[in-house]
């Protein structure tokens, strides 16, 4: 997959494709609909796939207060469009001159002139343009007038519910991530570096690696299953996030785990942490012992689950 990074990089190899537009934050089973249908209809025409989507989320631009904790960091944005097999990425600057381009204004001069594109995939409720005034309705009516097509693809629904980014937010923030899996298509997954903590998992006997988040969307307080990647191999362990209220903490949430026969350090590195299941909520236990007995049962739990994955 070929990256660009701003409108302005686009270069006249990129022009003429099918495109993909839209903000994607998760990735999720909606999202994946658009990027493949669009590249089933590039392969069909003998096209380039492009996927037009945005450095941040619109919001964090346009209404700082209202936007939302982003489901992918751009970094992992780009790892899994790339995984979707696109010819081409344009990763544009959501910036304010970038917000202030009227509807006319960006299908004129991004998607004819700059792009050339024969045919644009959109989600069913795809809005653009200065003050989010530009819809399908209009996107039609420009399609015409400039000579391409329009492909609104219908949202994917779960039950009677369509998949949605907002709707897998909620379902992280309440700790239910094995249902925010079936929205997204994969387990719900954070990067982030190994920091140096108290120890005190080490002192219990069950050593573990404190992780400061490279991402803003954390799940609930508790005890989850979960899979590490570590220098490109995945392996199971527990994954505590809270505020450690058996040493009477009760400061800055904490997000660590207990990786299962591993012994290596990895200070300062960058690891992956998957969510696989929550398997209890975070409690006060009376002493240190009676932490580290349910310590013990939460792993045998973990270790049973994962003998029926």
């Amino acid at each position: 997959m070929e990256l660009v990074l701003g409108i302005d990089k686009i270069r006249k190899r990129h022009k003429k494709g099918i495109l993909a537009l839209g903000t994607f934050d998760g990735l999720h089973l909606g999202h994946q609909k658009v990027i493949k249908s669009l590249k089933r209809r590039a392969k069909d025409l003998r096209k380039k796939s492009i996927v037009l989507t945005f450095d941040i989320h619109p919001l964090k631009t346009i209404d700082p207060a209202k936007c939302p904790p982003l489901l992918t960091p751009k970094e992992e944005k780009i790892n899994l469009i790339q995984d979707l097999g696109i010819d081409t990425l344009v990763l544009a600057n959501f910036d304010r001159k970038f917000a202030s381009l009227s509807p006319e204004k960006f299908i004129r001069d991004i998607l004819v002139s700059r792009l050339g594109i024969r045919e644009v995939f959109v989600g069913k409720n795809f809005i653009f343009g200065r003050g989010a005034t530009g819809d399908i309705t209009f996107l039609r009516s420009k399609a015409k007038e400039y000579g391409f097509k329009v492909r609104v693809i219908p949202p994917v629904k779960i039950g009677k519910k369509a998949i949605s980014s907002t709707a897998i937010r909620e379902l992280i923030r309440k700790g239910a991530v094995k249902k925010a899996a079936k929205l997204l298509g994969r387990p719900y997954a954070l990067y982030g570096r190994v920091v140096r903590g108290e120890s005190r998992g080490k002192g219990l006997g069950y050593p573990t690696a404190n992780i400061r988040p490279h991402h803003e969307m954390i799940p609930s307080d508790g005890v989850y299953l979960g899979r590490i990647r570590v220098r490109g191999r995945d392996w199971n362990g527990l994954l505590n996030i809270g505020t450690q209220p058996t040493f009477h903490k009760r400061g800055a949430r904490i997000i660590e785990t207990y990786i299962f026969n591993f012994n290596r350090r990895i200070y300062s590195r960058d690891i992956k942490v998957s969510f696989l299941e929550r398997i209890r909520d975070e409690t006060t236990f009376k002493s240190p012992e009676a932490l580290k007995a349910q310590i013990e049962r939460d792993i045998v739990r973990a270790r049973k689950i994962l003998s029926f994955t």
